[in-house]
């Protein structure tokens, strides 16, 4: 009987606890609710008040008088809007640079001033070594193009490889520590630990830029990319762009066009950096 009395005490007070969590729920989930909208808007007041469109980026067409600019939304917009809207929370938690969103820089309509310029000569298999100029948009992104341009000075990249290929996308290289696999680098600061990009501002619309590979949690070391083709929306609010090839896109073509192997698309034939500067 008491073990009876004890159960049937246990069954009341848990049934008691259900029905007040199914009675509160309603003004739970209305809590929940407006907690939500008054996130919403205060992002949106933050961003009017940085004079930042909310949401959706825009592409507007230059006008010469005061008149409101044309809005369109283009296919990289819309697809870069959930995007955006996923890795701000992210940004804030990691201290990462917020999502560009309507400050995106396009290097077609705005061309970026090159300070500085470094090369690599690149060597595909035994063939005699080509070079590869790339010039570096240091107002725009100051720390990523020092670290570049400090690793290519001091010849840190020598014998590195050119670790994936992906056809019409990019050629990726410079795993300091890690040539082969390409799984980690090092940067050129603080011995050698990855550093956080200036901004993630410079579009991806245009073949030769060159950007820095994201580490795990968004960070960037010595490793980079060229982008193979103009449309690169994919890595648009993903990764720093920072430069761009103004010699030697015919060897990119080159490497991009080797045959490959499993599992990260490894160029079946080496291609070195042999030295750079």
């Amino acid at each position: 009987m008491l073990q009876s009395k004890r159960n049937n005490g246990e069954e009341s007070e848990g049934s008691t606890m259900t029905a007040r969590w199914i009675s509160h729920r309603p003004m739970r989930l209305v809590s929940v609710g407006l907690a939500l909208l008054v996130g919403a808007a205060s992002a949106l007041q933050m961003n009017t008040s940085n004079n930042v469109a909310p949401h959706i980026p825009l592409v507007h067409s230059a006008s010469k008088d005061c008149s409101p600019p044309t809005m369109t939304f283009s296919r990289r917009s819309i697809l870069g809007s959930a995007a955006a809207a996923t890795t701000a929370a992210a940004t804030a938690s990691f201290g990462l640079p917020n999502p560009a969103v309507a400050a995106f820089i396009d290097p077609n309509s705005a061309p970026l001033a090159v300070t500085k310029r470094a090369y690599l000569d690149v060597q595909i298999g035994d063939n005699p070594p080509g070079r590869i100029v790339i010039g570096l948009y240091g107002e725009v992104l100051p720390k990523t193009t020092e670290n570049f341009y400090k690793l290519a000075e001091s010849n840190s990249y020598a014998d590195t490889l050119f670790y994936r290929v992906i056809s019409d996308r990019s050629i990726q290289g410079g795993a300091i520590g890690d040539p082969f696999k390409g799984r980690s680098g090092k940067s050129a600061f603080e011995g050698g630990e990855p550093f956080v990009p200036d901004s993630f501002n410079i579009q991806h619309t245009k073949a030769g830029l060159v950007s820095a590979v994201r580490t795990v949690d968004g960070k960037a070391d010595s490793r980079f990319f060229i982008q193979t083709a103009d449309d690169g929306g994919w890595a648009d609010d993903r990764y720093a762009a920072f430069g761009i090839v103004e010699e030697g896109m015919d060897l990119v073509g080159k490497i991009e066009k080797l045959d490959v192997q499993p599992p990260q698309n490894a160029p079946k034939v080496p291609v070195k950096i042999v030295k750079s500067g």
